[in-house]
């Protein structure tokens, strides 16, 4: 995953991400809960949600994590997190673990663990990711997809340790004027790592025949609380 090269363009280009930082943050809202002493995100990226929830949490810790290193003007955590039980983090407590759009790039069996072990009991988790149509005519046209989820699939393993609070998903379908734009969209928005395949003439031509030069998003969304008595 390149997003050290889309880093100036993530921002204008990252339109669903965005709304889904926003749609995370009014779900908190809704349910109340604002007051957390202790915050963990993690795949933070350049502070895009991070800006979000600080302006509406009651907070006295931040801490967050990515695997790349932006020069943001904000402390991060430089480390992958599939290896977070190795890291000093996975020893400390907090009240809140969030993430937006980013689970679809991590072992969740993996990390999971971990995180319910480093959630104070009764702690959040506030987490975005996506689900199985995501980027359809993507896998369609090329064979090319990360493995995603289903939302059965997301209720069954935070189920094991986590009381559920919302497991939602929609659809979003973005148009563009030509396949060019789609797919310039995905490079700039920092998706450039689905695989490798050339943009012929022939292909573009085919994807805009089949595909009308639309990309869909399958955005999933999972609130949920530590359940003391299943851990």
């Amino acid at each position: 995953m390149n997003f050290l090269k889309a880093k100036e363009s993530y921002a204008k280009n990252a339109l669903i991400q965005n709304f889904m930082g926003n749609k995370l943050c009014k779900k908190l809202k809704n349910l109340g809960l604002l007051d957390f002493e202790r915050v963990f995100e993690f795949g933070c990226g350049q502070g895009e949600l991070s800006q979000k929830l600080q302006r509406i949490l009651r907070f006295k810790h931040y801490v967050s994590n990515d695997m790349i290193d932006y020069k943001m003007n904000f402390k991060v955590e430089l480390f992958d997190m599939n290896e977070l039980s190795k890291h000093f983090l996975s020893t400390q407590k907090f009240d809140l673990i969030t993430s937006n759009a980013c689970l679809q790039w991590l072992d969740l069996d993996r990390i999971l663990p971990t995180l319910t072990q480093m959630l104070n009991d009764n702690g959040l988790c506030l987490f975005s990711s996506f689900a199985q149509r995501n980027f359809e005519q993507i896998t369609q046209s090329t064979g090319h997809s990360l493995k995603y989820l289903n939302l059965t699939q997301y209720q069954k393993i935070f189920e094991k340790d986590f009381e559920i609070l919302e497991l939602s998903e929609e659809l979003i379908t973005l148009e563009f004027s030509s396949p060019l734009e789609l797919f310039r969209h995905m490079k700039l928005s920092g998706v450039n790592s689905l695989g490798s395949f050339f943009l012929s003439k022939e292909f573009l031509k085919k994807f805009e025949q089949e595909f009308k030069n639309c990309l869909t998003y399958h955005p999933v969304y999972i609130i949920c609380k530590k359940n003391i008595n299943k851990v």
